[in-house]
C-alpha cells in the first residue's frame, strides 16, 4: 500500500466509445491480448532488500485470474452525458494497488449501438503516447487483425538526451544551465496569472470534464496558417489570452503553459523505444503585453525554440532529475511530493496542455469497428487541458485536483476560451464555423 493515495491515484483511464456494438466477451478477450503482447502491462510492483523494483509476470493461468479481477462490466447509461462523465470522473478517482494487482484496469459498459471502452493504465507504467498506441492495436484487434508481440524495452530517457559525443558534455550542460537561468529570469520579470486556488495539504478527489469548444479542427488550422502558426498554436495562445482576460490586468502579467514533448522521435532511429515514460516538457510563457493577433506566432515561435533544444540535446540537465527517481522507494517519492505541496514550491504555472489530435487518426479506411470518441485524462497538480478532434469538432478534456481549484473556475476559463476562439474565428477568417 506504499504506493497509496499519491502515487497510486497517477491513473490515465482513457474512455472510448464504439461507432458498432462489440459483446463484453470480445473486448475482454482484445484487452487480453494486450497484456499477452506488450510484457510492461504484466508489470507489478515486489519488494527487494532496498525498495520495489517491476517484475513482469508470465502470461500464464495465474495471470488470467488477474485479469479477471481487472476487468468488469459497469452498466452505465451512455445515452446520458452526465452518467458517462461520472464514470470517467470515478475512473480517474480509483487508486491502483500495485503490489496485489496488474497496473491495467478495463471497464466495459454495454450499448445496443455505441458500446463504452475505458483502458485505464497506471501512470508509472507508461505515458499518454503509450496509451495511444495501445487504443490503436486494441482498435485493430477489435477488427480482426492480431497484435505484434513487443519485446520489454529499456525505459531510459537519457538516449534521447545525451550528446553525441563525451566531449561535447561540458559545453551543452552549460546551455542547458544558461537556458535555465534565463527563463527563471524571464519568468520573474512577470506575474504568472493562476486560477484562484489554495495549496492542498491532502491528496484529494480529481475533477474530469469535457468541453466542447464549438469550433471545427480544419477552421483552427487555416487560422493558424493565416496568423503565423498552427492549430496547436491558436489554442495554446487562446487558452493563454482566456487567462489573461480574467485574471491579466497588471502589464506584468503573462501565462505560463507547459507543453508535452514525445522524446521518441529524438531516440538513435534504430532504438527508439515504442512505450514506458518518454515524455518531458518545456514551458512557453505568453506575456499580456504581445497584442491578440500577434499571439499565434508568438507561441508558435516559443515552441519551436523549445522544441529545438531538443533538437540541439542542450535539455540533460533538467532531466537528470527524473532518471534518478527510480532509485527513489514508493512512500519516499510520496513523501517528497507531499512536502513540496505543502510548502507552496511547486512552479507557477498556469495550465498544462497536451494535444492527442484526431480520433479518425486510429480508425483504418476498412474498418468496420471504429473509435468514435475519445476522452484521455490523467490526475494533475495543475489543471491539465487534453486537446482531441472528435468527429471533426475541436473537443477538450480536462482535469484538476479539487482540493486546490474550484470546478466554476475551471469551467470559467473552458468558456472564455471558447469565447476568444469564436472571436478570433471572426477576426482571422471572417465566420464563427
Amino acid at each position: 500500500l506504499a504506493c497509496e493515495p499519491l502515487v497510486g491515484s497517477m491513473v490515465q483511464p482513457y474512455l472510448m466509445r464504439l461507432n458498432t456494438p462489440v459483446s463484453e466477451a470480445q473486448a475482454k478477450a482484445a484487452v487480453r491480448d494486450l497484456l499477452s503482447a506488450f510484457p510492461r502491462l504484466r508489470a507489478i510492483l515486489e519488494p527487494t532488500r532496498r525498495r520495489f523494483q517491476w517484475q513482469i509476470l508470465p502470461d500464464d493461468a495465474r495471470l488470467d485470474q488477474m485479469f479477471d479481477q481487472a476487468f468488469r462490466v459497469d452498466h452505465i447509461d451512455l445515452d446520458k452525458p452526465e452518467a458517462v462523465l461520472r464514470w470517467h470522473e470515478l475512473a480517474a478517482n480509483e487508486p491502483m494497488n500495485m503490489h496485489h494487482g496488474l497496473g491495467v484496469r478495463v471497464q466495459y459498459a454495454p450499448h445496443p449501438t455505441r458500446p463504452g471502452l475505458m483502458l485505464g493504465v497506471h501512470h508509472l507504467l507508461v505515458d499518454g503516447r503509450s496509451m495511444i498506441h495501445f487504443i490503436e492495436s486494441l482498435m485493430k484487434r477489435l477488427n480482426g487483425q492480431p497484435i505484434e508481440p513487443q519485446p520489454l524495452e529499456n525505459n531510459s530517457m537519457l538516449p534521447a538526451v545525451l550528446p553525441a559525443s563525451w566531449w561535447q558534455w561540458p559545453g551543452k550542460l552549460y546551455q542547458a544551465w544558461q537556458h535555465l537561468r534565463a527563463q527563471a529570469q524571464e519568468h520573474a520579470r512577470h506575474e504568472i496569472v493562476r486560477l484562484p486556488g489554495t495549496h492542498g495539504l491532502r491528496h484529494t478527489a480529481c475533477a474530469v470534464k469535457h468541453h466542447h469548444l464549438g469550433c471545427s479542427a480544419k477552421d483552427l488550422s487555416r487560422l493558424g496558417k493565416a496568423w503565423g502558426g498552427s492549430s496547436n498554436s491558436v489554442l495554446t495562445a487562446a487558452v493563454g489570452t482566456a487567462m489573461l482576460r480574467r485574471r491579466g490586468t497588471s502589464p506584468k502579467a503573462a501565462a505560463l503553459m507547459r507543453m508535452g514533448v514525445d522524446l521518441r522521435r529524438y531516440h538513435p532511429a534504430d532504438a527508439r523505444p515504442l512505450l514506458g515514460n518518454q515524455v518531458s516538457v518545456f514551458d512557453v510563457l505568453l506575456p499580456a503585453h504581445v497584442p491578440e493577433p500577434e499571439r499565434v506566432a508568438w507561441v508558435d515561435a516559443r515552441v519551436r525554440a523549445g522544441l529545438a533544444r531538443y533538437e540541439r540535446r542542450e535539455v540533460l540537465l533538467p532531466l537528470l532529475p527524473y532518471e534518478m527517481l527510480g532509485w527513489l522507494r514508493p512512500h519516499d517519492y510520496w513523501r517528497l511530493m507531499l512536502g513540496v505541496q505543502r510548502k507552496g514550491r511547486l512552479p507557477a504555472l498556469s495550465c498544462h496542455l497536451t494535444n492527442i489530435g484526431g480520433v479518425d487518426a486510429f480508425n483504418a479506411p476498412e474498418a468496420e469497428v471504429r473509435l468514435s470518441e475519445l476522452y484521455p485524462v490523467v490526475s494533475g497538480l495543475v489543471p491539465l487541458l487534453v486537446l482531441v478532434v472528435i468527429n471533426g469538432q475541436q473537443t477538450m478534456v480536462t482535469s484538476h485536483p479539487r482540493g486546490t481549484y474550484l470546478d466554476a473556475d475551471v469551467k470559467q476559463l473552458i468558456d472564455d476560451t471558447r469565447e476568444v476562439l469564436q472571436q478570433w474565428l471572426v477576426q482571422g477568417l471572417g465566420n464563427t464555423a
